[in-house]
């Protein structure tokens, strides 16, 4: 997992339908040393997002445990348990969350930029 990886395609689904497909979204992660440090370049309509911490990586899954984010992230909740599926220099996250009986995935696509 350690390296530096960008964001190549971002989906968010609701109950299985695809809401939104995002190819021109910036974003990126650093895994380092057992730290993760993270951000995505606002658009005009958007909150700031960053977050920094710690991570590990085990069977399939990251967890991130992060100390400084921006106010857009602050929750009682800072740890995120991530399942992935890591190919060479490719990742993909899917982030699962239940809102209004309403079942999301917010599904990430990384490649690794540095080698």
């Amino acid at each position: 997992m350690e390296g530096v990886w960008e964001l190549t395609h971002f989906y968010h689904t609701a109950n299985g339908d695809t809401l939104i497909i995002d190819t021109k979204k910036t974003q990126h992660k650093i895994y380092l040393d057992g730290f993760v440090i993270w951000n995505v370049s606002p658009t005009s309509k958007t909150d700031e997002w960053h977050g920094f911490g710690t991570y590990s990586f085990s069977n399939d899954t990251i967890t991130e445990k992060l100390t400084s984010m921006s106010n857009s992230m602050k929750s009682d909740n800072n740890t995120y348990i991530i399942p992935i599926e890591l190919k060479k220099n490719i990742y993909k996250q899917i982030n699962t969350y239940t809102a209004n009986d309403t079942l999301y995935q917010n599904i990430e696509v990384y490649k690794k930029i540095n080698q």
